[in-house]
């Protein structure tokens, strides 16, 4: 290859050389340059180097294309099984006993109630105290009557009414038309019954019984007469735990352990039982109940039906006098 084709051939494969390298010294003895050779053989070299980079530049492109690819397959792979799984979960999720319903499992033993809708009721295990001997300080409620006994008492046993929408009277399969409203003055709507919650009434009931007793007698009715009206009210009350009670069926079990006073093996009641959180429904109750004197003062509209209480129940309550059938016995029982 010629002087001029070696030049061409480097400048078409290689245009970053410095003309400050080109030295024009001659060789003496052989005529022929030999700073040219040396330059060119250079730039042959480098030449050559190209070439073989640009033979190999494909093939690392190639690497690094495939490299994407695959990172992008596997990005897909991953979606897909993040997807299937998130799938999969909501699924078993839906499939799951109540689907992830608002107290799923209280709902299913018992009625329908607005209750169980509004907040959640959790579940947990709580020890009972079933001790025999009072301990000083251990429960106000087993406490001896007192205005820090009472308020206690009272907390628990709340009588303030709450709002009812229509369709919970009709899922108690009663008839909305024959049931008491709050006025639309009290801000709930035009269609709010006025209604409480079973619990409280059933807190009363114990609550009243306690104050029964023989030896809380004095202290609650210090010049009441106990005449028809507190036997009646005391029987009521028991008749309507024992309801409560049967209703609920409390399956739970203790054992008996021996003790050196008595022969016969001893109950031991302090036993766990599964329990709804009371707070709860008392802090939502108190959060929407209206006070009892507010209560108190509403008076029946004209138009709204009546039922006409039996004339043994009018004088029971003492409301005879106050409140004349005129003449009508009535059919009602209260």
């Amino acid at each position: 290859m010629g002087f001029n084709q070696r030049i061409l051939q480097m400048f078409n494969h290689n245009k970053s050389f410095t003309y400050a390298e080109l030295s024009p010294s001659l060789n003496n003895s052989d005529g022929e340059y030999k700073d040219e050779d040396r330059f060119l053989n250079r730039f042959s070299a480098g030449a050559d180097s190209f070439e073989h980079n640009e033979k190999e530049q494909p093939s690392s492109c190639h690497k690094n294309h495939s490299f994407l690819r695959c990172l992008g397959w596997l990005n897909g792979l991953f979606f897909c099984l993040s997807l299937y799984l998130f799938t999969a979960a909501m699924v078993n999720w839906k499939q799951a006993p109540g689907g992830g319903e608002r107290n799923w499992a209280l709902k299913q033993v018992s009625e329908k109630s607005p209750v169980l809708d509004a907040i959640d009721i959790p579940l947990s295990t709580w020890r009972l105290n079933g001790t025999f001997l009072e301990r000083e300080g251990e429960s106000i409620y087993r406490q001896p009557p007192s205005p820090e006994v009472d308020a206690a008492w009272a907390r628990i046993e709340t009588q303030n009414p709450i709002p009812l929408s229509r369709q919970d009277l009709v899922n108690q399969g009663k008839d909305p038309e024959m049931y008491a409203k709050f006025p639309k003055s009290f801000g709930f709507g035009p269609d709010a019954y006025i209604g409480r919650i079973d619990v409280f009434h059933q807190i009363h009931c114990l609550n009243r019984l306690r104050m029964h007793l023989w030896w809380n007698v004095d202290y609650y009715y210090p010049d009441e007469e106990m005449g028809k009206y507190h036997q009646l009210h005391a029987s009521h009350c028991v008749y309507a735990l024992l309801q409560n009670l049967m209703c609920q069926g409390n399956v739970d079990t203790y054992g008996h352990y021996w003790v050196d006073m008595q022969e016969n093996a001893v109950p031991d009641f302090n036993i766990n039982h599964k329990c709804r959180d009371f707070e709860a429904i008392l802090q939502y109750h108190d959060e929407i109940a209206i006070p009892l004197e507010k209560f108190g003062a509403l008076r029946r509209p004209e138009g709204e039906p009546v039922r006409h209480m039996t004339h043994e129940a009018k004088e029971i309550f003492r409301w005879f006098d106050n409140h004349p059938d005129n003449g009508q016995d009535g059919t009602e029982i209260l």
